[in-house]
């Protein structure tokens, strides 16, 4: 049953996504529709539970500075690889996450640069 609410509210989401990212990064909506899809794609696979809820950090390391701090190979392989010692699993398995690697690296990316603030991209700010 909780395989099926995930995977309905992933639906969700990124059927949403290209509304939702309408206003994030300017004027490009392409853009502001890839960092929509990669925080829903988050937010379905609930990495907030161990990584805090805007990905900043919490009981595993932050997101954001991973991307701002490490090359995209080393992101790739930590999403992709895992890491089991450290308790991080592997999504190399998971479509979800490998089908939008690219965009959750574009979403985690600008906010590491401060192009989109936490939260739904393009929603209005806390």
């Amino acid at each position: 049953m909780r395989c099926a609410s995930v995977r309905a509210v992933a639906a969700a989401l990124l059927a949403l996504a290209p509304l939702l990212g309408a206003s994030a990064a300017g004027t490009d909506p392409d853009e502001a529709a890839r960092f929509t899809r990669g925080w829903a794609t988050l937010r379905s696979m609930d990495c907030a539970r161990c990584h805090g809820r805007d990905y900043d950090g919490w009981a595993a390391p932050s997101l954001v500075a991973a991307v701002r701090d490490s090359s995209r190979e080393r992101f790739e392989r930590w999403v992709l690889d895992g890491n089991i010692g450290a308790g991080m699993p592997g999504y190399r398995g998971q479509a979800l996450v490998a089908g939008n690697l690219d965009a959750i690296y574009a979403y985690l990316r600008a906010r590491s640069q401060g192009e989109v603030g936490p939260g739904t991209p393009g929603a209005p700010a806390r």
